[in-house]
């Protein structure tokens, strides 16, 4: 009797434990996949922002309405809260800036207490970074909190730096608006003293020179002076070329890679055509691209070169590669993922990379156009 009952202990142990087994398997299986799940759906969270079309009426020089959201404009800060007279220059400017037509708005946060107090940067019609202009303009400061560690930080940084050496704007002067009416005839009474000062001795400085060296010492310096100044805009003058040659490299080198980059997603937009075969995202699920990774490096190592182009096509390549990814951002797309969302995101970023290729053909042209490239290069 005592045999039977040990070998009854010793059947059902082994039992036991290869079902404890596979309960403790299951459950932990269970565990890995739902943290994995939530792994992927926090960094899709991270990497994506909300992009958003507005009818916008503008309320201050950083700040705009659109039926009940409030829109401050990422990346600047208002300069000053008294400066009336100023800030509805500024106004004024950001309203020919934006026109009747719609902006597009990239939400970069909303409000703790409010939903519907944004900060978001924006574009006008014309692809131009509003945020980016009003510092060109000197109508805004850099926020530098916002902007520190992004890709935007170098190029606002810049626009800004720029405004102060062409006075642009509140730079226009070392007070600005601020200065009171009291204020401003003082000054304007010291300048014009230093002024006839100046003048007086400079009056006596150049009859000194004059009888001392005589007309011909004046002819020969003015003579090597014009002689340099031809130098240094002929040196000048290929310094810009030397330039222009290299954007215009790196421009279509960029145009390659969007064109590589479109032939990749169009063929992907196949897989949506109705042939009756099931997209290929779901047998192994995919990772989209949301844009071309494009080269910058020439624009980064010559910023403060860009003066030679002139302040209007100088401008057009700093909202160029404001737009320019060198590490761009990606989206997994799960195997379960609806159709119509993945055709939706590829959609996306194809007509994404088709509007930044146009504008890579518009940059070109306006080197051609300033005559700082050839229309067979």
């Amino acid at each position: 009797m005592k045999v039977r009952d040990l070998s009854k202990r010793i059947v059902f142990l082994p039992l036991a434990l290869v079902f404890i087994a596979c309960i403790s398997y299951a459950y932990a299986g269970e565990a890995v996949h739902s943290d994995i799940q939530e792994f992927i759906n926090i960094d899709r969270s991270v990497v994506s922002y909300e992009d958003r079309q507005y009818s916008v009426t503008i309320k201050d020089v950083n700040v705009l309405v659109s039926d009940g959201t409030t829109i401050f404009l990422w990346g600047i800060e208002k300069i000053s809260q008294n400066a009336t007279v100023f800030n509805l220059k500024a106004r004024n400017k950001l309203e020919k800036q934006i026109g009747d037509a719609p902006i597009l708005c990239t939400i970069k946060s909303r409000d703790a207490q409010d939903d519907k107090v944004v900060h978001a940067q924006c574009i006008n019609q014309n692809e131009e970074d509003l945020s980016l202009y009003l510092l060109q303009k000197g109508f805004v400061s850099a926020d530098r909190t916002a902007i520190h560690g992004t890709i935007f930080e170098k190029p606002y940084l810049e626009a800004e730096q720029r405004a102060q050496n062409e006075l642009n704007g509140v730079w226009a002067s070392s007070e600005g608006d601020f200065s009171s009416s009291a204020d401003v005839q003082s000054q304007n009474f010291m300048l014009g003293a230093f002024f006839l000062m100046a003048v007086f001795i400079l009056a006596l400085v150049v009859l000194g020179f004059f009888v001392v060296r005589g007309f011909k010492g004046v002819v020969d310096v003015q003579n090597r002076s014009l002689d340099l100044a031809m130098k240094e805009r002929t040196l000048r003058d290929k310094e810009k070329l030397v330039m222009a040659s290299m954007i215009k490299s790196e421009l279509l080198e960029n145009k390659t890679k969007i064109e590589a980059y479109l032939v990749i997603y169009e063929e992907m937009l196949q897989d949506f055509s109705g042939t009756g075969q099931a997209p290929r995202f779901q047998k192994t699920g995919e990772i989209v691209q949301k844009q071309p990774a494009l080269s910058r490096s020439v624009f980064d190592g010559n910023t403060y070169k860009l003066d030679l182009f002139g302040s209007n096509l100088s401008s057009q390549v700093i909202h160029y590669y404001a737009r320019i990814k060198s590490e761009p951002d990606y989206i997994e797309i799960a195997p379960d993922t609806p159709v119509a969302e993945v055709k939706k995101t590829i959609e996306a970023a194809v007509v994404n990379a088709k509007k930044l290729y146009d504008i890579s053909d518009a940059l070109l042209q306006g080197f051609i156009d300033n005559a700082l490239a050839r229309a067979a290069d």
